[in-house]
């Protein structure tokens, strides 16, 4: 089922409207740009923004507060292309892929289809989506599989992934959901539940090293933090937001000065977001036996 089979009065009575990129962000399109269909999810509670490419959400905003997450002035919303910002899915890989070439694996990159949309009681709205495929998607994970994302919007962000291998092969898996978070600078913004944990610095080859004190940024960082608690709090002058998640590890990540190297990031762009992802990756990543499955959840909240 693809969002096209459910008809405007389905998504409307779920408090959904399908719309497209171009018309939300016309600053990141060129005329003529076919853009992405997009979720817009608006209730009592809160507000979110969806991509179908990649089952990406772009926005959050519950009632009366700001915005949660944070995209790039410079991304790209083209089909086909990663989006820079917001929560994309990195999987069935994360980072660099077997060959050291196609970062996050295919997921992000791909159309997703709607299955399912409600509003709860409480006025919170649940849409699922789902990718399918078998082993042609992709030679580097050539596996049967079912890809499937549960939102909940409201007060709220609640994020569950679940994947099945429907092969009969061992298929190996690594998660995160990349989270962009908006804060006003990052340089003030300060990381709180990763105290004490054991990291892997991307930065300094590698190496594992121990976290002393709330982890705050000042230089490129890229750190796998392993065995993490299940709640983060990253504080900035924009406020606090709570991250809760079932996933093993966290990754922190900015660009900072690289931030003008990355074509759709942009120099002096890193300042605005603090990348706090959940995921297991790195020793955590997993192998899904014939028929298994993996499933795993984040909560975002202010």
């Amino acid at each position: 089922m693809s969002v096209q089979s459910l008809s405007r009065q389905v998504l409307e009575t779920a408090g959904i409207k399908l719309v497209n990129s171009t018309e939300l962000y016309p600053a990141l399109h060129q005329p003529g740009d076919a853009g992405l269909p997009m979720l817009q999810v608006d209730n009592s509670l809160g507000s979110a923004l969806i991509a179908l490419q990649g089952a990406h959400l772009m926005s959050f905003r519950p009632a009366g507060q700001r915005e949660m997450l944070w995209v790039s002035p410079k991304a790209l919303l083209q089909s086909g292309k990663p989006i820079r910002g917001g929560i994309p899915l990195c999987m069935p890989w994360f980072g660099p892929s077997p060959d050291g070439k196609v970062l996050h694996g295919f997921a992000r990159i791909m159309e997703w289809s709607v299955v399912s949309v409600e509003l709860a009681q409480n006025g919170a709205t649940h849409l699922a989506l789902e990718l399918r495929g078998d082993a042609s998607v992709s030679a580097l994970w050539p596996h049967a599989f079912v890809f499937r994302l549960d939102i909940l919007v409201g007060k709220e962000l609640k994020l569950g992934i679940t994947v099945e291998n429907c092969s009969n092969q061992d298929a190996p898996l690594a998660f995160a959901f990349h989270t962009y978070l908006a804060v006003a600078d990052v340089a003030k913004a300060r990381v709180a539940g990763l105290e004490g944990t054991t990291y892997i610095d991307k930065m300094d080859n590698s190496t594992r090293k121990t976290q002393s004190g709330e982890v705050t940024i000042s230089a490129p960082t890229t750190r796998f933090y392993l065995d993490v608690p299940a709640q983060q709090i990253v504080n900035s002058s924009s406020g606090q937001i709570i991250i809760e998640s079932n996933a093993k590890g966290s990754v922190v990540w900015n660009a900072w000065s690289d931030d003008k190297n990355i074509f759709d990031l942009g120099e002096g762009n890193h300042v605005g977001y603090l990348c706090v992802e959940r995921g297991d990756f790195a020793d955590h990543a997993v192998t899904l036996q014939p028929g298994g499955k993996y499933r795993t959840w984040m909560i975002l909240a202010y």
